[in-house]
């Protein structure tokens, strides 16, 4: 990927529940299935494949994440590697480093055993700005 640019935009990464509070430019929604949206644009290429995909619904859906998380990710990283993903993450990196700020938003709530969060690492290892948006009254639920 090419260096970071002055005019380079942050990548911000969000659950799909706060994409109406996410300002940026364009709104991606990395997910397996698209859903009608005037606001959000569908690009399934940033989606775990469909294989990676069954094998967390068959194998380690409501399991122990610990002990299938380090799997995930090392078969998502790889993905990361295949030339469908490399070109959705070449034209994010195209669009941040043009000034355009881009969301990516999927349906885990947190990005903890999230594949954006994946994304994120994989685009900071690259010199990209990642920030994973955090609303502060979703937080305040969580305390109270």
């Amino acid at each position: 990927m090419p260096s970071v640019t002055a005019t380079q935009s942050p990548i911000i990464t969000a659950p799909l529940s706060a994409s109406r509070h996410v300002r940026c430019d364009q709104k991606w929604l990395i997910t397996r299935q698209g859903i009608e949206s005037k606001e959000l644009i569908w690009v399934p290429a940033l989606a775990p494949s469909e294989r990676l995909f069954k094998r967390y619904l068959g194998e380690w859906k409501g399991r122990d994440v610990e002990k299938y998380w380090p799997i995930y990710v090392e078969f998502f990283e790889e993905e990361l590697k295949t030339k469908e993903k490399l070109d959705a993450l070449r034209e994010l990196w195209h669009l941040s480093s043009s000034g355009i700020s881009v969301g990516l938003f999927c349906y885990c709530s947190s990005p903890l055993h999230c594949h954006r969060s994946l994304i994120g690492n994989f685009l900071k290892n690259h010199g990209a700005t990642i920030t994973e948006y955090r609303n502060l009254s979703m937080m305040m639920r969580h305390f109270h």
